[in-house]
């Protein structure tokens, strides 16, 4: 792949943040929490930059060779970034399933909502990463006219008192909102380290996805306030419950939020094709289709089962999130410079 637009990772970055990035910030800040994402962007910015780096080091090298540099630091980078992989597909499916048998299929078995999404994200990774770009470049203008559509809609239901007064929460409380938002944004962006070194654009997709999710937090708590926006699950989806399209145009917000989930099916194949990659190349089909197969039952019996499970997932997000990437840019690093020692 040569000269390839970094498009995928528009998708990559906002994955993280429906229905567990967005409403856990909230909890933090409340009313303050644009303010942590704006800070957040930019700590998330240093993470992408890292990754950047890395992606030029390789010059064209594949991450076999890079591994294959230092036997047991390689072992563990390929580990940790399998390990890295499987979370993020977790996540994305843990959010789908629970966003369609939320609001879209309630009485639908959670097997039967998986299966078929599990066969598309199976269909379009097996194709490698040239599919991955021509489905993240043929959706992102739809993408991105849903998100502004969306934006410009909910502008007009806006309190700006909502908003006031300002930096009225505790520094840790400030802190924990830019570690998490940097950490969710950032960590499925790891996935681009299975790029060729010739891409172009790398900082402006996640500078124009991670925009976008701030002015997203901008309008849920515009909309919501502090108190309601901490009620909801899916705060970005109840948003668009108050949409008018034209002004009378009613119940949209299944329309709109598609954006949301072109997110989650890009990042769930890529994390798909990343797993592939890593495994051990004998068999990798199989052992990636019982990674896959194994996180689905988890999702059906271990997480629908039982709300805690879930909720642990959710509070460990942004923890997991920056300290993984951190860890991982950090033996990249090392294995890099022990190739131009």
């Amino acid at each position: 792949m040569k000269n390839v637009s970094a498009t995928p990772l528009f998708f990559l970055t906002r994955s993280l943040f429906f229905g567990l990035g967005i409403s856990l910030i909230c909890k933090y800040t409340d009313k303050d929490t644009y303010i942590g994402a704006i800070l957040g962007m930019f700590l998330g910015l240093c993470i992408i930059l890292a990754y950047r780096y890395i992606i030029r080091a390789k010059k064209r090298r594949d991450l076999k060779q890079i591994f294959a540099q230092h036997k047991t630091i390689g072992t563990i980078t390929r580990t940790l970034l399998l390990i890295a992989s499987i979370i993020i597909l977790i996540y994305t499916l843990l959010t789908y399933k629970t966003f369609v048998s939320s609001f879209l299929l309630a009485t639908t078995p959670v097997y039967m909502i998986l299966i078929p999404w599990l066969l598309l994200l199976i269909y379009a990774s097996s194709n490698g990463l040239s599919m991955i770009h021509k489905l993240a470049t043929a959706l992102l203008p739809i993408s991105i006219t849903l998100s502004f559509l969306s934006i410009i809609s909910i502008f007009g239901n806006f309190d700006y008192n909502n908003f006031l007064p300002i930096l009225t929460t505790k520094p840790t409380s400030m802190l924990m909102t830019i570690i998490s938002f940097a950490g969710i944004s950032a960590l499925p962006g790891i996935l681009t380290l299975h790029f060729d070194s010739d891409i172009k654009h790398y900082v402006k997709y996640y500078l124009v996805s991670a925009i976008l999710v701030v002015i997203a937090i901008l309008c849920i708590n515009g909309v919501f306030g502090e108190v309601l926006v901490n009620v909801f699950r899916f705060p970005e989806y109840m948003v668009l419950k108050q949409v008018k399209l034209l002004n009378f145009i009613e119940k949209v917000e299944n329309i709109l939020s598609v954006a949301w989930a072109f997110d989650l099916f890009i990042t769930s194949a890529f994390s798909i094709y990343s797993i592939k990659e890593l495994v051990p190349k004998k068999h990798s089909n199989w052992s990636t289709l019982i990674i896959i197969i194994i996180v689905a039952i988890l999702i059906d019996k271990f997480f629908d089962a039982n709300y805690i499970h879930e909720l642990f997932v959710y509070y460990a997000l942004p923890y997991v999130s920056f300290i993984l990437s951190i860890i991982i840019i950090l033996l990249f690093l090392y294995l890099l410079k022990k190739k131009t020692a």
